[in-house]
């Protein structure tokens, strides 16, 4: 007789339950070994860093955070090293080192200012920092074009604070700071810069606040105590200017929204699986991004986008999670066993943005075979004259 406890779960099955209860001591060997085994994967050693957080462990949150960072700062991904260094400062404040990487990343996106800031940072609160380290930095700002006297002048008095005895880089910096300097009151320069201004509408390149698959604990901070982290991460593109025309607003959408191919049947069910884990830990970015995988399969299509709807609404984005829905109608038949779902959620988002009579037409049209006609009758008969 086989007297045998082992169960016959597969071992990310029990971490999901694990995860499922609140569990993350228990959880967090699996999700280790796992993020292990690809040392590169960013998205699972984001996902360990969540994990040993909330099992308490900070200082192994802040590794594999700043793990994560590194993995995105060799692709040159510098608004989601933004994403995550924003989670490190929150949350292990005491991880000083985070700042350089944020820099660093500022730098990428040529926002000088604040990269000047981030790196003040560093300087004042990483004790430990190595003369290395900022001389580096220094010397990736060499390569750079920096025109604003102002930051030029920071820039000199930031390498004057740090007191390096290496007269050959203070005499680098000291030149460049004065031939940038000529450059930026140059006559001809400035009038190269109002042609352009003529010439050239800028047009910001549009980044999804939910495709960068970066997991947050919560959406909660108030970026007091680092100010300099509010602009350029990847959820603050709500304030870039509106597209003027229908053209360029449906362009817009467009590329939101991008078309993938579909995956076999059956492939999807995986990523709907976890999908659920992670919008009941209410990690909206992470399920956001299981949900769009999972849709591809046509088989669970439509529960998958009413899932990633719900997370999409849970997020701030309702626009685009209602129209996410109205695109799905579209593509069923009104006999369609999932109609009444689709109906009701839509309901729901009209409801919320205000959409009266839109919204009672969507929970009118819930059939009495649903299991939603209940709230659909009382939500509906509340706009009754």
């Amino acid at each position: 007789m086989n007297l045998s406890l082992k169960s016959t779960k597969k071992p990310d099955a029990k971490s999901r339950q694990l995860l499922r209860g609140g569990k993350w001591k228990a959880a967090v060997t699996f999700y280790e070994e796992q993020a292990r085994a690809t040392e590169s994967d960013a998205t699972k050693w984001n996902l360990l860093g969540d994990i040993q957080y909330r099992a308490g462990d900070l200082a192994g949150a802040a590794t594999s955070w700043l793990r994560v960072m590194d993995i995105y700062s060799q692709e040159s991904l510098h608004e989601n090293v933004l994403g995550i260094g924003r989670k490190i400062v929150q949350r292990c404040p005491e991880e000083a080192s985070v700042h350089l990487a944020i820099s660093e990343a500022y730098l990428g996106l040529e926002y000088y200012a604040d990269a000047i800031a981030a790196f003040r940072s560093f300087t004042k609160l990483c004790k430990q920092a190595t003369t290395v380290e900022k001389k580096n930095w220094f010397r990736r700002v060499l390569n750079l074009s920096i025109s604003h006297l102002h930051l030029l002048e920071e820039i000199q008095q930031l390498y004057d604070d740090c007191q390096f005895e290496d007269i050959e880089l203070a005499r680098e910096i000291e030149a460049y700071v004065s031939r940038m300097a000529v450059v930026q009151e140059s006559p001809q320069d400035v009038a190269d810069t109002s042609e352009l201004l003529v010439e050239d509408t800028f047009e910001p390149a549009y980044v999804p606040a939910a495709s960068d698959g970066l997991i947050t604990i919560d959406g909660g901070w108030t970026g007091q105590g680092a100010d300099f982290l509010k602009q350029d991460s990847p959820g603050f593109i709500s304030q870039a200017p509106a597209y003027g025309s229908a053209a360029k607003e449906a362009e817009y959408a467009e590329r939101a929204e991008p078309e993938e191919e579909d995956i076999p049947d059956g492939q999807g069910k995986d990523h709907f699986d976890l999908g659920i884990v992670y919008a009941e830990m209410k990690l909206w970015d992470a399920a956001i991004t299981e949900f769009q995988t999972a849709r591809r399969d046509r088989s669970i299509r439509t529960k998958a986008t009413i899932e990633l709807a719900q997370c999409l609404k849970n997020s701030n984005d309702p626009h685009r999670a209602l129209r996410l829905l109205e695109d799905e109608t579209a593509m069923m038949s009104e006999e369609s066993e999932v109609q009444d779902d689709l109906n009701f959620h839509m309901g729901a988002l009209n409801e919320m943005l205000g959409n009266a009579e839109t919204a009672a037409a969507c929970f009118n049209r819930v059939g009495a075979d649903s299991q939603f006609h209940d709230e659909a009758s009382r939500r509906a008969a509340q706009y009754k004259a």
